[in-house]
């Protein structure tokens, strides 16, 4: 079961931010993606600019700020975090939206000429999931009977597992052999605390079990590539998977099943956790 599927539609207000703003990307599957970049930050002291790093999110709505009321989603509290922790530069490109599935990323990546060139000048490279389609076509075969509980999504999954290695090795392949932070940003379990508002054929070991399934394959892509993948389960649904995070104000329930604002803001943090090598030691 999807974010997506789960998700209430309610008027969001999306507040204005002073210092750092994050353009929404609007793409769709049949079209390339349109390229939003944003540049911010400026080097301490003498106030000469530095070469920035340039930093491209690549993901589905889950990256693309959904949940978040400021829309910065984690990619942009991450640049943000660069920027205000190290006073370095940075230009954000996130070209994740809402409904992209895996297949048309790694399409995009394989021949998109816009998308090609954001991923050749990044330093670093945030990956998003991008799930939320193939579960969503679990719940409809589900609802439709064609296959019986984790089966459906065990068989979607696996589909979705062999794009996103083609996803990550076709992002790096971009990248040759400069220097690139490549990072995986992991699924929390968005069942516990939301059952008031989702289907009841969603259980919370089931969420739990999708969950370590997608986050198994995004941190061996990640390993394959020598890259990393930061823990978001663990960090919203504590070390069994299956504590409450809208109780804890990770995720949002309005807008259902999102991390917040709050839960967007602690994936930035724990990817920063993850450093800047081997861009920087």
């Amino acid at each position: 079961m999807s974010s997506k599927t789960l998700r209430v539609k309610l008027p969001v207000i999306v507040a204005a931010v002073a210092c750092l703003a994050l353009l929404a990307v609007s793409a769709t599957q049949a079209k390339e993606p349109a390229v939003h970049a944003l540049g911010v930050g400026v080097s301490a002291g003498s106030g000469a600019q530095q070469p920035a790093w340039n930093v491209v999110v690549l993901g589905d709505s889950g990256a693309s700020g959904n949940g978040d009321q400021t829309r910065l989603a984690w990619g942009g509290r991450y640049a943000g975090l660069l920027r205000q922790r190290l006073h370095h530069r940075v230009v954000l490109t996130n070209l994740a939206a809402e409904g992209k599935s895996s297949s048309a990323l790694l399409a995009e990546l394989r021949s998109f000429p816009t998308t090609r060139a954001a991923v050749k000048k990044a330093d670093v490279i945030l990956f998003g999931s991008t799930a939320g389609a193939n579960l969503n076509l679990a719940d409809a075969n589900a609802a439709a009977g064609k296959c019986q509980g984790q089966a459906c999504y065990a068989a979607q999954l696996r589909l979705w597992a062999r794009d996103f290695e083609q996803i990550v090795a076709t992002a790096a392949s971009l990248r040759g052999k400069k220097a690139t932070v490549l990072r995986g940003v992991t699924d929390a379990n968005v069942v516990p605390g939301a059952q008031d508002v989702i289907p009841p054929s969603a259980t919370v070991e089931g969420g739990l079990d999708q969950a370590k399934t997608i986050n198994a394959a995004i941190c061996a892509s990640l390993k394959k590539h020598r890259g990393k993948c930061i823990d978001v389960l663990s960090a919203f649904n504590g070390a069994s998977g299956t504590e409450d995070a809208y109780a804890k104000g990770l995720m949002n329930k309005v807008e259902c099943c999102y991390a917040s604002g709050k839960g967007h803001q602690l994936i930035a943090e724990l990817l920063i956790r993850t450093g800047l090598r081997p861009l920087r030691g």
